[in-house]
């Protein structure tokens, strides 16, 4: 073994030589007429794309015809080449296209819905068909860790890779995910965690019997770019790296914790990021529920994308109404901007963003001095005691509220106590969650007090819970700062679109203080799919006899299924007895899945059973 890496770490200039013929019987075989299976070839440059060809580590596996040659920011190490070595592809990818499904689907293991099946066969046959770059687009709250965790056991179980890296951007994004490698049951009623080796974020150096590594994109770069030589990794480290929340670009908007600052400008945190996905010699896969330009540079088009809209139409994730425009002096004067140079197409019927992947991320306006013009104690108390009017911090109810900086948050927090003092409201309601409360085992135990415990029932933050962080009792988004990046505006607002049973929610609100939802609404492709809440289903059903176009059929009929995805949740059981003997189906669920499966045919067919049962509606 150590003659075999001795020999295939020698730098060819012409096949064959360096192999003394003394050594002839130590070679494992022949591969395209060279007696080692792994190839390298360096001038000694440091890797820059705009010289490609003439830098790098330039590396080919001869073992495959169809490999060609790539080139590395790195050296592979002697025991990733024999574990490369080692590993078959070409099975791994036939039991991988074998493995059933049924696990997947089974309600006793995790349960996957049709689009987390859909997405995993959609990433899985891309892998197998040899793309190494693949982007995932699901939209917030429709399970993202789920379907990875999916994945990643279907690939360590087919032994399709030998270590994945599974990268996230905030420390809190990855200690949810092993929350879930550790307490989702996979085989034997184990979790992940307990069948294969992870290494967590503190657990850095890699040892040989490591599957899964879960850090930090800030730690990975501290690594790579490390000048102590022992810390940085081998190129053969991990061959997947699984790249969770991979729109990141808004870094200008966050408040951010003392390692991020040192990425603070947004460009050089995109050329970081993009070191640490191209450093290892991988199959990378992004998800994300919102696609910037960069990522589609970065991944290509996505494989599958399962958007907000589909969500809100199949009942996993709940719609939004027109936001509740808190008006003031300085929302109403405006303020000036530029659009960028990108611009989405529109379908003039649905009013959905075409191509969003293709914007540009920031919209150019005046943002930082609008929001100097916020932070004055008038502005907060006029917006505050309207909001006060909506929101009642004692319900099971939970509210965020975006402030413009760590300053704001406190006087925010202040006012608000100070408003509900009156009403006799524990102090502990109204909480303050930035990096800036403590150090990050104090930031933690706050996300989880919101996320698990009553109080907090209104947080007030930056910019901390603005991705990744799961709390379904979220009802109301409030605005009261101003962004230019649609891809946070979209986190934002993904926030609250998660399903909640215990509180009964339908639908959830936006109040915005800044006149933010005009100026992004544009450019946002996360629409409300019921337009007019108003509007009542006789009117929808009106509204068939006036259109023939198929998009003009299909707007109609996805309104119409959204609205009752909305109304089943208030009906009560003299409601839900009406519609079962008008519709003849033995609930609301059981009709809507018959009405999805008619849509997946075509337009008209759906139309034609929301027809037949029209009369059921008067429930």
């Amino acid at each position: 073994a150590l003659l075999l890496n001795q020999a295939i770490c020698i730098f060819f200039l012409r096949k064959n030589i360096n192999i003394k013929e003394s050594d002839e019987t130590y070679c494992m075989g022949k591969w395209r007429e060279y007696k080692v299976p792994f190839i390298f070839a360096t001038n000694g440059r440091p890797y820059l794309k705009q010289i490609e060809t003439e830098s790098g580590i330039w590396f080919q596996d001869l073992r495959k015809e169809t490999n060609n040659p790539v080139a590395l920011h790195g050296w592979y190490s002697p025991e990733n080449l024999l574990a490369k070595f080692k590993q078959d592809t070409n099975e791994a990818d036939c039991k991988l296209s074998n493995l059933p499904y049924d696990f997947l689907r089974d309600p006793d293991g995790l349960n996957f819905r049709h689009y987390q099946l859909s997405a995993v066969e959609a990433v899985e046959n891309a892998v197998i068909n040899g793309q190494n770059r693949i982007l995932l687009a699901m939209a917030t709250g429709t399970g993202k860790t789920r379907t990875i965790l999916g994945m990643i056991y279907r690939f360590l179980k087919t032994n399709r890779f030998r270590r994945i890296l599974f990268l996230v951007d905030r420390t809190a994004l990855g200690e949810q995910a092993l929350d879930v490698f550790k307490d989702v049951k996979l085989e034997d009623l184990q979790p992940l965690n307990k069948i294969y080796n992870i290494n967590s974020l503190e657990d850095i150096d890699v040892a040989n019997e490591t599957r899964i590594q879960v850090a930090t994109v800030q730690g990975m770069v501290a690594r790579i770019l490390s000048d102590d030589k022992s810390r940085i990794p081998s190129s053969g480290d991990f061959d997947c790296i699984i790249i969770d929340e991979a729109h990141r670009g808004y870094t200008l908007d966050k408040e951010l914790g003392e390692v991020e600052l040192l990425y603070r400008n947004q460009n050089d945190f995109i050329s970081k990021y993009k070191k640490v996905i191209e450093y290892f010699d991988a199959v990378r896969i992004g998800l994300t529920a919102t696609p910037a330009l960069h990522t589609r540079q970065i991944f290509g088009d996505a494989v599958y994308t399962y958007s907000y809209r589909e969500a809100v139409i199949d009942g996993y994730l709940v719609d939004y109404d027109a936001p509740h425009i808190i008006k003031t002096e300085l929302n109403q004067k405006g303020i000036h901007h530029i659009k960028g140079e990108i611009l989405p197409k529109y379908n003039p019927i649905t009013k959905e963003l075409v191509n969003g992947e293709e914007l540009e991320d920031e919209i150019d306006f005046e943002v930082e001095e609008f929001n100097k013009k916020v932070l004055t104690p008038s502005f907060n108390e006029v917006v505050l005691t309207e909001l006060s009017r909506y929101i009642d911090p004692e319900s099971e109810e939970k509210t965020i509220i975006f402030a413009v900086n760590d300053h704001h948050a406190d006087e925010i927090v202040d006012k608000l106590r100070d408003i509900y003092k009156a009403q006799e409201v524990p102090s502990g309601a109204i909480e303050k969650i930035t990096y800036k409360i403590g150090d990050r085992s104090r930031v933690q135990d706050a996300i989880k007090r919101f996320k698990n415990e009553h109080y907090p029932t209104i947080a007030v933050t930056v910019d901390l819970l603005s991705t990744g962080i799961d709390v379904p009792e979220i009802t109301k988004i409030v605005f009261m700062r101003r962004i230019k990046s649609r891809i946070l505006y979209e986190q934002m607002l993904g926030r609250a679109t998660r399903l909640c049973s215990k509180i009964n929610k339908t639908h959830f609100d936006i109040y915005d203080a800044v006149d933010l939802y005009s100026y992004l609404d544009e450019y946002s492709s996360m629409k409300p799919v019921v337009a007019n809440p108003s509007v009542t289903f006789d009117e929808l059903f009106e509204g068939y006899e006036k259109v023939s176009d198929e998009e003009e059929i299909k707007f109609i009929n996805d309104q119409i299924i959204a609205k009752l995805q909305r109304m089943k949740g208030h009906m009560d059981e003299s409601q839900i007895n009406y519609f079962t003997v008008i519709s003849h189906y033995d609930s609301p669920e059981a009709f809507i899945a018959k009405v999805r499966e008619a849509k997946s045919m075509s337009e008209e067919n759906c139309k034609d059973i929301l027809l037949q049962a029209k009369d059921a509606f008067a429930a």
